[in-house]
């Protein structure tokens, strides 16, 4: 399974639990699917690379958009939409997935009301966006492993050719 959909299936998951009264959560949705409101639809929209570690793994800076739907024949819609905006930039804020690829939480997070689709016209629609820092790829070590007990420390001065008795152990580090 790849990281794009380990991460989506966890933010589906995490939305779904910290949300109760949305109905329906649901990444990249087809269009023509029967939904029930209150909804969250969401998915990536673009990537650009991130900063890179140095471990091997590619670093992405993911933008993604949240759509927000509630009927709009419900009393006050457009001030119940702006709420769950509110609540999900609340999901948002320091969240990090429970992915272990997810390299920060959250940023640029932005809330607004939108005109929807025509096959949305039904829905008073808000969308979130924001802005997810994430890895891909593997971890790539270009280094033979060493044997345990291996690793030494040198302190300066006495580090170099000649020193190599002054050397000590991490555990032996007072």
């Amino acid at each position: 399974m790849s990281e794009l959909t380990t991460l989506h299936d966890a933010i589906t998951r995490i939305i779904s639990e910290r949300m109760p009264s949305v109905l329906h959560v649901e990444s990249f949705p087809e269009l023509d699917a029967q939904v029930r409101a209150p909804a969250l639809l969401y998915g990536i929209t673009d990537m650009s690379l991130g900063t890179d570690r140095g471990e091997g793994k590619t670093a992405l800076v993911g933008r993604f958009q949240a759509c927000i739907l509630i009927e709009a024949d419900r009393p006050k819609a457009p001030l119940q939409a702006a709420i769950l905006a509110s609540q999900l930039a609340t999901v948002l804020k320091d969240q990090w997935w429970d992915v272990g690829f997810v390299t920060g939480p959250p940023e640029q997070i932005h809330a607004q009301p939108e005109a929807p689709l025509p096959e949305l016209e039904q829905f008073v629609m808000w969308s979130v966006q924001w802005i997810q820092n994430f890895e891909v790829g593997e971890l790539v070590w270009p280094w033979p492993d060493e044997p345990p007990g291996s690793l030494v420390f040198g302190f300066s001065p006495d580090t170099g050719p000649g020193s190599e008795g002054q050397y000590v152990a991490p555990g032996d580090i007072p």
